[in-house]
């Protein structure tokens, strides 16, 4: 309470400094909880991952033809891993692709992640017992000719959520990535 005078009636409240200090501090929070909040439910959850594959998997395939590499991606049943072809194709082995874009990442807990090649499902690896070696082989190539073999789909889902999402191969488009009723 300010009182400037005794013929001055005094003054209560907060301070425009106070007040900024408060809202600046309800951002910081704000900005710190609600990305930890899953406020789209699963079905979100799901689309961002999915869509998060096929963005890199893109780049990926991007990548192999700017900087004339080949590269790979392999599932296990936790996560994914991007593979460098270190030499040439017969004398090369595939290994853990150093960068912090294609990094190891982990499926949510909870996640079903089916992988077909040509058409065919594929057993994962279990991701805890899983190490690149010199007999590991991507699931999936990028070429540095543009091209990206084989023919594959993944389809991601949460528990017993109806909602799943598929990134594929494509014929207008290299990865195509949509619910899988779509395709």
């Amino acid at each position: 309470m300010t009182c400037f005078s005794s013929r001055q009636r005094c003054q209560s409240g907060f301070s425009l400094l106070e007040l900024i200090v408060v809202i600046a501090m309800m951002a910081v929070l704000t900005g710190v909880i609600v990305p930890r909040l899953n406020l789209g439910g699963e079905e979100k959850q799901v689309r961002d991952e999915t869509l998060r594959l096929a963005e890199l998997m893109n780049r990926a395939a991007e990548e192999s033809v700017f900087k004339t590499r080949q590269l790979g991606v392999r599932f296990t049943d936790g996560d994914y891993h991007f593979l460098l072809l270190d030499g040439d194709g017969r004398e090369g082995k595939w290994v853990a692709y150093d960068s912090t874009m294609f990094r190891t990442r982990e499926w949510p807990d909870d996640f079903d992640i089916e992988v077909q090649i040509t058409d065919q499902p594929i057993e994962l690896d279990a991701s805890e017992s899983f190490k690149i070696d010199e007999k590991t082989r991507p699931h999936i190539m990028f070429l540095s000719n543009g091209e990206v073999m084989p023919d594959f789909k993944v389809t991601v889902e949460k528990g017993f959520n109806d909602e799943r999402w598929q990134v594929a191969s494509g014929v207008e488009e290299l990865i195509t990535v949509g619910k899988a009723e779509e395709f």
